[in-house]
């Protein structure tokens, strides 16, 4: 039975469509369904050079993680859900199970495309990695065109 959900977020209209489905899942789960939703600050797909920041400069990746989770809990409180929200940093895909398996994660959602479109021609796409990846079962959602 499904009772806890976790939602990845970008902040990219894909991934704010699904948020937008795990809330209506969450919803119709009843009294007791959880939604969670998670940002990951991940600086793997940037090269150390361009990673290197003088102290006391702004974290432009961390912000912008920042804003997503802030953007997709308005969509959850919005909608009369309580909703908790996790900004983690490391590997995109780790991250995200990591943080499924500590809050009894029973549904994965994701969006089918993220912001960066050169790093998944270069990596693959982080959805497809996290549906190879675990045993919980993942729902890609697919903003409308």
């Amino acid at each position: 039975m499904i009772r806890t959900v976790l939602v990845a977020t970008d902040g990219s209209d894909e991934a704010m469509a699904a948020v937008r489905k795990a809330v209506e899942l969450t919803l119709s789960l009843g009294a007791g369904a959880e939604l969670h939703i998670v940002s990951v600050v991940s600086y793997a797909d940037i090269p150390s050079a361009l990673a290197k920041q003088p102290p006391n400069a702004p974290d432009l990746l961390a912000e912008q993680a920042q804003e997503a989770l802030q953007l997709a809990a308005a969509a959850a409180f919005a909608s009369g859900i309580p909703v908790q929200t996790h900004l983690a940093t490391g590997e995109i895909v780790p991250s995200i199970l990591t943080l499924a398996q500590a809050v009894g994660a029973d549904l994965l959602v994701a969006g089918f495309r993220g912001r960066n479109r050169i790093v998944r021609l270069v990596m693959g796409s982080a959805v497809g990695t996290l549906v190879r990846s675990t045993t919980i079962p993942v729902m890609v959602v697919r903003e409308p065109e």
